[in-house]
């Protein structure tokens, strides 16, 4: 069971989001799936049946989020590693901080791409 003050810290430090997730493996497999929460250093994809590819703790990928206010897109990309994973997708950390992880606590969360989701789902 992990320590409350580490997920006191961890909790603190994410923020949850909506955004489009692409996930690259070393093979060029891509994994399609939706933000849940993100981090300085890590973040959580939600990913339906794990679109048929599985991952495992200490595979690499790249990662490319699409932040959508509006009309506008906004495209995030960055190496990442997975750490663990459960029935909802994957936990990844980040190669380094992410410069960007600001934008997602200045914006607020996109209520329109989860309109769309729900809408196309």
């Amino acid at each position: 069971m992990e320590d409350e003050e580490v997920k006191c810290r961890r909790g603190r430090l994410r923020l949850p989001y909506i955004a489009a997730v692409e996930l690259t493996t070393v093979e060029g497999r891509v994994i399609r799936g939706n933000l849940r929460d993100i981090g300085l250093e890590s973040m959580f994809a939600k990913v339906e049946k794990r679109s048929g590819c599985d991952l495992h703790p200490g595979d690499d990928v790249d990662v490319c989020l699409q932040v959508t206010q509006g009309r506008s897109r906004l495209t995030i990309g960055t190496p990442g590693k997975v750490i663990r994973f459960d029935e909802q997708g994957y936990a990844l950390i980040f190669k380094e901080k992410l410069k960007w992880w600001p934008l997602f606590s200045l914006f607020p969360m996109n209520e329109q791409f989860l309109f769309d989701v729900v809408a196309n789902a």
